[in-house]
């Protein structure tokens, strides 16, 4: 194909014009959150949108931890902060009285500089420890608010099988708006999306309104929320941090407690109202919930066969489960608060569905209304934490305990032990474990340690995990166990380079002469990455990554490799670019690569790729003035040997799937 030289003889041009015209810039926010991802997670393998986790991340600099009123649980929701480091801040804190200012945070001497600068653009210094509303205050004008106006438009620029057998009513653009507004300690969202072959550009909508900090209200929600309570076992978001490149800070969730919802999940979300009231060191919450959501159902018995949870309504069987079924949710949580020693909550929900849900195994959801009880405590021991939870849904006890040790400044260990039985079915919980959001029929050990040596930051954990009885994939009960290692190290001020390892063991059930039997699949994943900064303004990353899917029962044993170059640089005060040409090879899908790519500011895409190709992408940011920003992408796949690419009714009927997409962000 003779246009893909071209490209990246354009994009070769791009780098050699601007390199003699760079100047000293700080990064986009943009930068900075994927910088921060890269750090935490790894590529899980499949191809999922962790656009909540990019949003969690971008919340806290767009709203961050105030130093002054802050509790220990806050400040451990900044990414790589543990508890010792919080507890010192507190310390810092309680011994001069209050921070004056955001840069007193460099005065705490049992911090490194490294922890300061990570956490620097989360925190500020908003003004006394524990400021609330004044009735006189509450006239104050309006024009000192603060408006957030975020649209989004992507479009595939080839056109899908289910477009042209007419399958898909609607426009092949994806749409997205979200308007958000704050006044003191009020806000507002609205946001609105579509799906390409969706019919209405609001298929999806949420709203919420939200009061903080009013007297001993400190927050209440009216509209669109999400609930999150101690480890995750009965109560989390849809989203969570997993396994990944850093082997400490995963293990321990950080629960926001009460959220309003700003993402585009279509049904793990909660529409009513929730209200959390403190009291000296404890938190008292109640919320209600009374949302529809997907279903197919049964037309004969009523029953809930599936929940889907894609959130497309293209065609007619699609359109047919939208909104099919309700949720009646309520329960109340009452939390202890210590920045001393301990924090735990208690926790009661009830659930109640409109049908019943149809069991397709012993131990799969079974009625239509579910009861859950759960504890969690967090205490804190000189240098150690231990931290977990416990929970009762009626029928048996699933559990989680942890405990992380920090040795010395440059060591950190924690390990983990997790057990949660087959008959344990959670509808709204996603915890820590192999499969992560799925809290049932698994019992595992875990211990990961973080030393930063001489030699760099040297992440390794070790997961053993066994699932007692049968899954929807092994009708038997298996096992299986996974390592990491991953090395972070800067030889010099502008260069950095990772080597990372991962290997994972794990029995399946395949057939061999016509009998079904237990083998062990093994998957390998070697990393190499190069970053050069060579200033604040020019930024180049290389990688190579090599994959092995292997099965000796079968003869199975298959290799794939990545190769990506990137390259970030700003030629104008308000322009940043961005882009990455990615050549990759690989069997199949099993022995598939994934790699997070920079994206639109908001986005968080985990691209999957298998089979023989390039793929690359070029990503612009131009901040057309203090208060409005444009950001577009262009992004493109081509397989050589490949005659058409997908299947289904997103089936491309030629070689190269290409995409463009715009952005628009408002603030004033």
């Amino acid at each position: 194909m003779k246009i893909i030289p071209c490209k990246i003889f354009l994009l070769s041009f791009v780098i050699i014009f601007f390199q003699n015209h760079l100047f000293s810039q700080t990064d986009s926010l943009q930068v900075n959150v994927q910088e921060i991802i890269d750090e935490l997670l790894q590529e899980p393998s499949t191809e999922v949108d962790n656009s909540d986790l990019y949003n969690k991340i971008e919340d806290l600099i767009n709203n961050p931890v105030d130093l002054n009123k802050a509790d220990i649980t806050d400040f451990q929701r900044i990414p790589t902060i543990d508890f010792l480091t919080a507890k010192a801040i507190i310390e810092y804190r309680n011994n001069v009285g209050k921070f004056n200012y955001k840069e007193d945070l460099f005065l705490i001497k049992s911090l490194t500089n490294k922890q300061k600068k990570k956490i620097y653009p989360f925190v500020t210094v908003k003004g006394k420890k524990r400021q609330t509303i004044k009735k006189e205050e509450i006239a104050e004008p309006f024009y000192k608010s603060q408006l957030i106006l975020r649209s989004r438009i992507i479009n595939d620029l080839q056109t899908r099988k289910g477009f042209i057998d007419g399958k898909f009513p609607g426009s092949k653009q994806k749409i997205y708006n979200r308007f958000l507004i704050s006044y003191r300690n009020y806000s507002v969202g609205i946001l609105t999306e579509k799906d390409p072959g969706e019919k209405s550009i609001n298929d999806l909508n949420t709203f919420f309104i939200q009061v903080r900090d009013y007297g001993h209200l400190k927050k209440m929600i009216v509209g669109d929320y999400t609930l999150e309570f101690g480890q995750g076992l009965a109560l989390w978001s849809p989203y969570g941090f997993v396994k990944g490149a850093d082997a400490i800070y995963p293990v321990k969730k950080k629960n926001r407690n009460i959220t309003p919802y700003k993402s585009t999940n279509e049904n793990n979300f909660f529409r009513g109202t929730a209200a959390t009231i403190k009291f000296s060191s404890y938190r008292l919450s109640v919320f209600y919930s009374s949302n529809l959501f997907d279903a197919n159902i049964d037309p004969v018995t009523s029953e809930i066969i599936s929940a889907p949870i894609d959130g497309l309504h293209r065609t007619t069987t699609e359109i047919r489960k939208r909104k099919s079924a309700k949720e009646k949710f309520k329960g109340i949580r009452l939390d202890y608060i210590n920045n001393e020693s301990i924090n735990a909550g208690i926790l009661y929900y009830n659930t109640n569905f409109s049908n019943p849900f149809v069991s397709s195994s012993t131990f799969d959801l079974n009625g239509n209304n579910f009861n859950y009880y759960s504890f969690y405590y967090d205490i804190f021991f000189n240098k150690i934490n231990v931290f977990g939870e416990t929970a009762y849904n009626g029928t048996s006890v699933a559990s989680i305990t942890n405990m992380q040790f920090s040795i010395s400044r440059n060591f950190k260990w924690v390990t983990s032990v997790r057990n949660y039985p087959r008959n344990f079915t959670n509808i709204h919980g996603f915890s820590f474990g192999e499969k992560p959001g799925k809290v049932s029929n698994e019992f595992g050990i875990y211990n990961g340690i973080k030393w930063n040596s001489p030699i760099g930051l040297i992440d390794v954990y070790y997961d053993q995990f066994k699932f007692p009885f049968s899954t929807f994939s092994n009708p038997v009960s298996t096992q299986g166990n996974e390592f990491l290692m991953n090395l972070r190290s800067k030889p010099s001020r502008k260069i950095e380079t990772v080597v990372r390892y991962k290997i994972e063991n794990k029995e399946i059930t395949e057939k061999i002469n016509g009998t079904l039997q237990i083998v062990d699949r093994k998957r390998q994943n070697l990393r190499g990455e190069f970053i050069y900064k060579a200033s604040s303004t020019l930024r180049l990353r290389s990688r190579l990554e090599i994959s092995n899917y292997k099965i000796s029962e079968l003869g199975v044993n298959e290799f794939g490799y990545l190769i990506f170059q990137d390259i970030r640089i700003k030629p104008f005060r308000n322009l940043t670019i961005t882009s990455r040409i990615i050549l990759f090879n690989s069997a199949s899908f099993n022995s598939s690569l994934y790699e997070y790519e920079y994206d639109l500011q908001g986005i968080l895409s985990n691209v999957g790729l298998s089979g023989k190709g390039i793929r690359w992408y070029i990503v612009g940011n131009y901040r057309l003035t203090n208060f409005l920003r444009i950001s577009l992408k262009y992004a493109e796949t081509y397989k050589p040997d490949e005659k058409q690419l997908s299947s289904g009714e997103s089936l491309l009927y030629n070689n190269v799937d290409n995409r463009l997409s715009l952005q628009l962000d408002l603030i004033l």
